[in-house]
C-alpha cells in the first residue's frame, strides 16, 4: 500500500486558451511538507484548487489517500484543509464566532465545537482575543484566523496558498513556527509562497512549476547535492598580493562559469561536482591558501536557473 497522501497523475487544466496546468504529476508523502515554487502565472494556485476540489482537471486525476478528487470530492474534503489567498469572510462577527461559524459548516458536532475553537486558536496564538471583531484584525492575525478555520476539522492534508503574503517579519518568523509544529505533528502540507527563504526553512521537498509546466521535484538535500541542479560555489581567499594571479589561473579553466572579486575574496562558480580541480591548479602554481571552502546552494539559486519567468 502506498505511503503517499497525495497522488498528482498527469493532471491537466485549461481556461479557454490557456493551459494553466500541463501534465503535472507528483507525490506527497505522510508527513512530509512541500514547497510549491513558481514565477506568478506558473499555475501554482491552480493546482492547489485542483488538489482541494474547487476545480476539476480537464484530463488525469488526483488521489488523497487514495480517494480520487474526481470522483468522490464529498469525501476528499473531510480530510483536507485550504487555505486561500484572499481573505474572504462574514466580517461582522468576532474571531470566536466566525470559528463556530465554520465548525458549523464542517459539521463538527455542537458538543465539540468550543473545545475545537480552543484548540486552534491556542494553536495560531489567537487564545485570548475571542471576542476581537475579525474585520479590525491585523494583516498577521488574519492569516492566523485563515490557518485556524483550515484546522478545525483536523484534516490530514494541508493546503496553503500564500499563507506568508503581507506579512512582517516577525509575522512570517511566527507563521513558519506553526507550520513546523503541525508536521511535528504529523500533518501533510502543501504550501505555496514567492518567498523563497520561508519555502527553504520549512519544505522536506521542493515543486517549481513553471508556464504550468514542472520543471523539478525532489527533497531539498536532492537538488542541493545534484549538480545538474546547481552549480559548485567555491569561496576562495588567498595572499591578496596573489589575488589577481590566482584569478588570472582559475578563469580559463574548463568547467569554470565564473570568477569574482569580493574584496580579498574570490567568489568561483562551478558546473563541476566539486572544486577540487581549482584547488589542484593553483597547489600545482605554489599558491598560498589562506580559504578554501564549498558554499551549498540555496532554492534561490536552484529556481533562478531552472525557471525563466514564463507565464501561462
Amino acid at each position: 500500500m502506498s505511503d503517499a497522501v497525495v497522488e498528482i497523475d498527469n493532471v491537466s487544466k485549461s481556461f479557454d486558451d490557456i493551459v494553466a496546468v500541463d501534465r503535472v504529476s507528483l507525490r506527497v508523502e505522510q508527513g512530509q511538507t512541500l514547497g510549491l515554487i513558481g514565477p506568478n502565472g506558473a499555475g501554482k494556485t491552480t493546482l492547489l484548487r485542483l488538489i482541494s476540489t474547487l476545480a476539476k482537471p480537464d484530463s488525469g486525476d488526483i488521489r488523497l489517500l487514495g480517494v480520487s478528487v474526481c470522483e468522490e470530492p464529498r469525501a476528499i474534503r473531510r480530510v483536507i484543509g485550504f487555505m486561500p489567498a484572499e481573505f474572504g469572510s462574514p466580517r461582522n462577527l468576532n474571531i470566536e464566532e466566525y470559528l463556530d461559524f465554520f465548525s458549523c459548516m464542517y459539521d463538527i458536532p455542537r458538543s465539540e465545537r468550543r473545545q475545537r475553537v480552543r484548540d486552534v486558536c491556542e494553536l495560531t496564538d489567537l487564545r485570548g482575543r475571542e471576542d476581537v471583531m475579525v474585520k479590525g484584525l491585523s494583516t498577521g492575525n488574519r492569516q492566523r484566523l485563515l490557518l485556524a478555520k483550515t484546522l478545525l476539522h483536523d484534516p490530514d492534508l494541508l493546503v496553503l496558498d500564500e499563507p506568508a503574503s503581507g506579512l512582517d517579519p516577525r509575522a512570517r518568523t511566527e507563521l513558519r513556527a506553526i507550520v513546523r509544529e503541525l508536521a511535528s505533528i504529523g500533518k501533510t502540507i502543501i504550501i505555496s509562497s514567492h518567498i523563497l527563504p520561508d519555502i527553504e526553512d520549512i519544505s522536506d521537498c521542493i515543486g517549481i512549476l513553471e508556464a504550468g509546466q514542472l520543471v523539478l521535484d525532489g527533497s531539498l538535500d536532492t537538488l542541493r547535492n545534484d549538480r545538474t541542479h546547481t552549480h559548485c560555489v567555491v569561496k576562495l581567499r588567498v595572499p591578496p598580493e596573489e589575488t589577481e594571479r590566482a584569478a588570472e589561473l582559475i578563469e580559463p579553466l574548463d568547467g569554470v562559469i565564473s570568477c569574482e572579486r569580493v574584496d580579498q575574496m574570490l567568489l568561483i562558480s562551478s558546473d563541476e561536482p566539486d572544486g577540487n580541480f581549482i584547488l589542484a591548479e593553483l597547489l600545482k602554481h605554489n599558491i598560498r591558501i589562506v580559504q578554501f571552502t564549498e558554499d551549498e546552494p540555496d532554492l534561490e539559486e536552484i529556481f533562478m536557473r531552472f525557471t525563466a519567468g514564463k507565464v501561462t
